[in-house]
C-alpha cells in the first residue's frame, strides 16, 4: 500500500474526490500529516508487529512521507490513518466534521490496542 492510498481514501471521506476541487492545500500538507500520525503509532506498530511475528518496521522519515513510497506501518492502521489525516486536513474549515473523523481514528486505535495480548510482568512494591 502507498501513501497515496491513504490520501485518497481521505479525499473520499472529504468528497472532495470530483477531481474538480482545488485540493492542492490537501496535497502539500497531506505528507507531514501522515508522518505525524505515523511518529504517533509507532510505537503501537512495534507492539502489533511483535504480537504477530511480523518482520520490524523500515525505516522512515519523522518529517514527511512523500505519497509515492510505501506506508511504513502494517497495514491495520491504514483505517486510522485515512481518518487521521481526513480529520487534519478539515480542522479550521469544519470542526465539527473533524471531530467526529478524530473520534473514528480514536475508536480505530483502541480497538488495535486492545486487540494486542497483555504481556505479563512484575509487579513493583513502592510501600
Amino acid at each position: 500500500m502507498k501513501n497515496k492510498d491513504i490520501f485518497i481514501s481521505a479525499l473520499h471521506l472529504l468528497a472532495e474526490n470530483d477531481g474538480e476541487s482545488d485540493i492542492s492545500d490537501y496535497e502539500e500538507r497531506f505528507p507531514y500529516l501522515l508522518a505525524n500520525f505515523c511518529n504517533d503509532a509507532e510505537e503501537l506498530d512495534v507492539r502489533y508487529r511483535k504480537s504477530r511475528g511480523l518482520p520490524e518496521m523500515e525505516e522512515h522519515s519523522y518529517i514527511m512521507l512523500p505519497p509515492d513510497e510505501d506506508f511504513p506501518l502494517s497495514e491495520i492502521f491504514a483505517s486510522s490513518a485515512v481518518y487521521y489525516v481526513a480529520s487534519m486536513l478539515i480542522s479550521d474549515e469544519n470542526t465539527e466534521f473533524s471531530d467526529t473523523l478524530f473520534e473514528r481514528f480514536s475508536s480505530r486505535m483502541a480497538d488495535i490496542y486492545a486487540s494486542l495480548p497483555w504481556d505479563r510482568g512484575s509487579i513493583k512494591n513502592i510501600y
